[in-house]
């Protein structure tokens, strides 16, 4: 159902400068995939909190689109703790989400403006058959 490119996505981004982890999560809230290091227990951890904010940007796009004609019918979501890491969660166009911790980095548009691009590009929905 989903393509086959999940470890070279997860890979590449954990590649990227800044990045620590990365995951992709089924619209269901099931792993599809993690970056090594990421043990079963964590993955199924952010797996659980990537479902929850997914409801939660679903319903914030929902309010946004009633004032704007053009938005997005997914969200996205940014957290950042104290000592300056990030959580960036990336909606895709067939629901489900890629999501990456960075280290601080002055690099986090960089990085979530390629975590909507990989969305975009590789986890757009697929027509039955």
């Amino acid at each position: 159902m989903y393509p086959c490119i999940l470890s070279t996505v997860v890979n590449d981004l954990v590649g990227t400068a800044g990045v620590l982890a990365a995951i992709h999560v089924s619209p269901e809230g099931l792993v599809l995939g993690a970056s090594p290091g990421v043990d079963r227990d964590e993955a199924d951890h952010w797996a659980a909190v990537m479902a929850a904010l997914n409801a939660v940007s679903n319903r914030g796009t929902e309010i946004i689109s009633r004032h704007n004609a053009e938005s997005s019918p997914w969200g996205h979501s940014l957290i950042e703790d104290r000592s300056g890491r990030t959580l960036i969660r990336v909606g895709a166009a067939d629901g489900s989400m890629l999501a990456v911790v960075c280290a601080k980095t002055d690099h986090l548009g960089e990085i979530a403006f390629r975590l909507v691009q990989l969305a975009d590009d590789e986890f757009a929905p697929t027509e039955a058959a």
